[in-house]
């Protein structure tokens, strides 16, 4: 046989595969779409008729009956405080039950995982509903059940996960509240307390946009932003992972660290709320009036439990896991971890005029502001630095020393030779002026002075770029 007819015979063969190939693949599609048209009901429930259910999942049984036409109660303790959302959702899915696929008169059970099933359920209206989910199929979109007529049935796999809880997953936790507006926080741990406070143009800084405070005794002392409101974040935004006693006492409370706490943290806000006044606005409509109230959130938290730690709200019985980075961050907090990582930050429109000194020499900037008026008659105002009359284009090199970022801390350190020295005034009672001056500390860094203390590193090569900047701005 020739090359050319054993390509020719190859090739009849390969479409013949692919046409073959092409055929299955429509027909698959028109089974399960024929599957999908004949998807039956396999299961009603009357939500109404519904007086307790019970099921047992990974070897746990657990037994709800309903008080009443709406209340679900824990029959073994009256006082376990039960998330109703959980059995309402249960009933929900039992409600209507659709079966993709039926496999009729089956012997053996096991061969679809529901001799011994991954879940039983029994539902009960005046008579016992039994169901069995069994299996996955290959694909895991689908679950084997029974509901004891004899036949196992496909269906989503979904279904599993309303039952898939056990005690301690129907717990109604208790509500973490909102506090978006602090004044302020505490955290004890040990014998130590750090006592932060939240103070809007107090005049406590020698900038305003610092805003928290390390309070101690009658002084107090800024604050980083950022790294305050992250800790606080922690706190404010917790969640909890799982609750694991419902009913903690002084007996037990030890077991978790919680009689004597690692740390305590207590938040201090203003709830606001909508209060109606009883009256009435011409349309009929009622008023409201806005409530404000002090409150206060006390976290306790207790032992490690791997990598979470057990925590409960103070003076309740429930104690929970949470997030063991938050025990991490409350136990390291201090008012030194919390200082700011400034260089320099200032609200530049109040500042008024400044000193460099530079080189041996010292240059007066005086800050003037001018008003432009556009065509349509509208005014803006824009402020200048000048020396002597003339302008000197400083305002971008301000920003690039205000956005100088530490590389590293050295608190108490001392600075060699001086290499720049700033003087800036403005308008403020308490901080009239506000002196920044950078040393030279070691080959590659300088130290920072503000206002005469020396805690924070910055680059030096970065620092030079900006004194030669000035150079040329201030002697041209």
């Amino acid at each position: 046989m020739t090359r050319g007819k054993k390509l020719g015979i190859l090739s009849l063969l390969l479409l013949g595969a692919m046409g073959a190939a092409v055929a299955a693949l429509i027909i698959f599609q028109e089974e399960a779409e024929t599957q999908e048209d004949t998807a039956v009901t396999i299961f009603t429930l009357d939500s109404d008729q519904v007086t307790a259910l019970s099921w047992t999942y990974d070897g746990e049984t657990m037994r709800l009956e309903k008080d009443g036409q709406t209340q679900w109660t824990y029959p073994e303790d009256g006082a376990f405080p039960l998330d109703q959302s959980y059995p309402d959702a249960m009933v929900g899915a039992l409600r209507e039950i659709q079966a993709e696929k039926t496999i009729e008169n089956v012997e053996d059970l096991a061969e679809y995982g529901l001799a011994d099933p991954i879940c039983a359920i029994t539902v009960e209206t005046g008579k016992e509903h039994q169901l069995a989910i069994g299996n996955e199929t290959g694909l895991g979109v689908q679950r084997y059940l029974s509901i004891g007529d004899g036949n196992v049935y496909l269906v989503e796999a979904g279904l599993l996960d309303s039952f898939a809880l056990g005690l301690y997953d129907l717990v109604e936790t208790e509500t973490i509240p909102d506090m978006s507006d602090v004044s302020g926080f505490q955290i004890t741990a040990g014998d130590e307390t750090l006592d932060v406070e939240y103070l809007e143009e107090s005049g406590l800084a020698y900038s305003d946009q610092y805003t928290w405070f390390w309070k101690q005794g009658e002084e107090y002392t800024a604050l980083d932003t950022e790294e305050t409101e992250a800790l606080l974040q922690q706190v404010t935004g917790l969640n909890w992972e799982s609750c694991v006693d419902y009913r903690a006492n002084q007996e037990t409370l030890g077991s978790y660290g919680l009689l004597q706490p690692s740390a305590t943290v207590t938040v201090s806000y203003t709830e606001t709320a909508q209060v109606a006044t009883n009256e009435t606005d011409e349309d009929g409509n009622p008023i409201y009036e806005t409530q404000e109230t002090d409150k206060t959130f006390t976290l306790e938290l207790g032992d490690y439990d791997g990598a979470s730690c057990y925590a409960r709200l103070a003076g309740s019985t429930m104690v929970y896991r949470v997030a063991g980075a938050l025990c991490d961050a409350l136990l390291a907090a201090t008012g030194e971890s919390l200082l700011p990582q400034d260089v320099i930050r200032l609200d530049w429109s109040k500042v008024t005029g400044m000193e460099i000194q530079l080189d041996g020499q010292t240059y007066t900037l005086e800050k003037t502001v001018q008003e432009e008026t556009d065509e349509e008659g509208n005014t803006t105002e824009t402020y200048v630095y000048q020396q002597n009359g003339k302008t000197v284009e400083i305002t971008d090199t301000l920003d690039q020393l205000q956005d100088m970022e530490p590389i590293d801390t050295v608190a108490g350190a001392r600075g060699k030779q001086r290499e720049l020295a700033l003087t800036f005034y403005q308008d403020s009672e308490r901080y009239p002026q506000v002196e920044l001056v950078f040393y030279q500390y070691d080959s590659g860094s300088c130290l920072v002075g503000l206002n005469g203390e020396t805690r924070l590193l910055v680059d030096r090569d970065s620092l030079l770029e900006i004194i030669e900047t000035l150079r040329e701005l201030l002697t041209e």
